[in-house]
């Protein structure tokens, strides 16, 4: 398999535990910060956040077309580089280039 493929699928899994594991923590978070819940439930509740694994919070953006990490696009996935390589052979279609 491809080294970028086997990249992409670990990415896969990791964004996957995170949204599974985004609404619980959420709620436990606002269970520790709430005055009215007494000590134990909180106790509890922040001991019930720490055994999350970090691994699932730690979430970067990887290129699709090169793998890299740095400066890529939220919207396309794409880095700057592979962006200005499309662009230049009009392959992204409704995105121009903006130069001042």
């Amino acid at each position: 398999m491809n080294k970028l493929f086997i990249k992409f699928l670990k990415v896969k899994v990791k964004r996957k535990l995170f949204l599974k594991n985004e609404l619980k923590k959420k709620i436990l978070k606002s269970i520790i910060q709430n005055q009215n819940v007494n000590f134990l439930k909180k106790q509890y509740a922040q001991y019930s956040l720490l055994k999350f694994s970090y691994n699932t919070f730690k979430i970067k953006n990887i290129c699709l077309m090169d793998g890299r990490s740095s400066a890529v696009s939220n919207n396309f996935f794409i880095s700057r580089h592979s962006m200005k390589r499309l662009l230049n052979v009009n392959k992204l279609q409704n995105v121009k280039i903006n130069s001042w």
